[in-house]
């Protein structure tokens, strides 16, 4: 079968049928779609984009050297939170997050007011999505919906989001369908392998032997039919007649067969690498050690979830907000909570040293203040600057205590040995 451009279409090759994809060396066309299946795809996918979407974010201003302030009210920071009047923030983000990880490119339309503000944006499905280049280096987006109906798009009207390495500086690299095209390729040809196995109740294919043949080619199709149909199915175990002499011999699975639920588990790791995603984190706890979970959790967010969550501030702050007095950033402090022990004795430190009061520390735990009272620092008594000197040194309760004791002395020698008592007020 042949295209309107005269090509031979191979009606075995899904890639003629689906919703695009690549062809990979072992003949098996990877989809997007396709891969999803794959459940270790999966589970990368969803813990990538759950976690970024899971954080809390918010717009802030530089008011000082070292000193930022929160802006809730910014556009921007209301956009992200209710994107359009039928997405949530956390739906809008998460989506972001899957299509930067599995297609490689983010699109969304941008809506403007009067005013010229953004006051909706509108995801765009990526493998509809197709970009130019004028000769002024501006881009132009081809977009055609589920109606077939194709719009186009200048630069100005799309926030586009690819992820590096870029592809002639136009689109992003899919991991999917680019870098991991041939582990993806493997893992989707082993589970067609399984799922025959499976079917077949895991048992290796029979060879008949006879001694005489059969008298036409229609009684051998019979036959053959008929043996499956009591070989497969809900006849699997039942007695059978076999006639004419005909002996069935079983053939067994080779070692590389019977162990392909091992060669299973070590490609589930290969594809883990292709998001950096710890094995763990995907249900795989072979090799999972769980005394240090703070470590894991820093180590799952610096090596991971850093580059997306900086790919996508980068491009807010710029095709967004577009004003370096603000600064869109996300919050990462939740994924790096130790264990309640160690948050506890983090707060502890902070405290005695100076630099946590009651109420930042109640801040971190998502609880209410104390009030003012609860705004106080404190510090160890003998903690001063290098240098002072030892009158100074000295803090200003035990100089106070001193005063009192030299006062006390003084009139108990006035009066013949017996202390006059008196309410004294600054004493020192």
């Amino acid at each position: 079968m042949a295209d309107a451009q005269g090509v031979d279409r191979d009606p075995t090759d899904d890639s003629w049928f689906g919703a695009g994809g690549a062809m990979s060396e072992i003949g098996v066309t990877v989809t997007i779609e396709r891969a999803r299946k794959v459940p270790v795809v999966r589970d990368c996918l969803q813990i990538l984009s759950d976690s970024v979407a899971g954080l809390q974010s918010g717009v802030t201003r530089q008011i000082a050297a070292g000193h930022n302030e929160r802006v809730d009210e910014h556009p921007i920071a209301k956009l992200l939170a209710n994107p359009n009047r039928r997405n949530t923030g956390f739906e809008f983000v998460k989506t972001l997050v899957d299509d930067l990880c599995s297609h490689g490119d983010f699109f969304a339309e941008k809506k403007y007011s009067g005013s010229g503000e953004v006051e909706e944006l509108w995801r765009l499905e990526p493998d509809k999505v197709t970009i130019e280049e004028t000769r002024e280096r501006e881009k132009r987006f081809r977009y055609t919906d589920r109606w077939g109906v194709e719009t186009v798009f200048v630069e100005e009207e799309i926030w586009h989001i690819p992820l590096p390495p870029l592809i002639e500086n136009l689109c992003g690299t899919s991991p999917i369908l680019k870098d991991g095209r041939e582990a993806i390729a493997v893992a989707i040809a082993l589970q067609k392998y399984s799922n025959i196995l499976f079917t077949n109740d895991a048992t290796p294919p029979y060879a008949l032997s006879m001694e005489t043949a059969f008298k036409s080619s229609d009684d051998k199709k019979n036959f053959l039919a008929a043996f499956r149909r009591w070989a497969t199915g809900k006849n699997r175990h039942t007695p059978a007649v076999l006639e004419h002499g005909i002996k069935p011999h079983r053939m067994g699975l080779t070692a590389e067969e019977a162990q392909f639920l091992e060669t299973r588990k070590e490609l589930w790791l290969d594809l883990t690498r292709l998001w950096r995603v710890p094995p763990h984190k995907v249900g795989i706890l072979d090799k999972a050690t769980f005394s240090n979970i703070e470590h894991q959790s820093l180590e799952f967010v610096m090596d991971t979830l850093r580059p997306i969550l900086e790919l996508i501030e980068a491009s807010i702050n710029k095709f967004l907000i577009g004003d370096d007095e603000y600064r869109f950033e996300f919050n990462v402090s939740s994924l790096l909570r130790g264990d309640i022990k160690a948050r506890y004795e983090a707060y502890a430190m902070g405290r005695q040293w100076g630099w946590l009061s009651v109420n930042d520390i109640l801040r971190k735990e998502h609880e209410n203040g104390i009030g003012p009272a609860g705004d106080r620092y404190i510090e160890p008594l003998n903690m001063v600057p290098v240098g002072t000197g030892n009158q100074q040194r000295q803090p200003d309760n035990q100089r106070s205590t001193e005063s009192a004791v030299a006062f006390l002395r003084e009139s108990v020698a006035r009066n013949g040995g017996r202390p006059r008592l008196e309410i004294i007020k600054n004493a020192a």
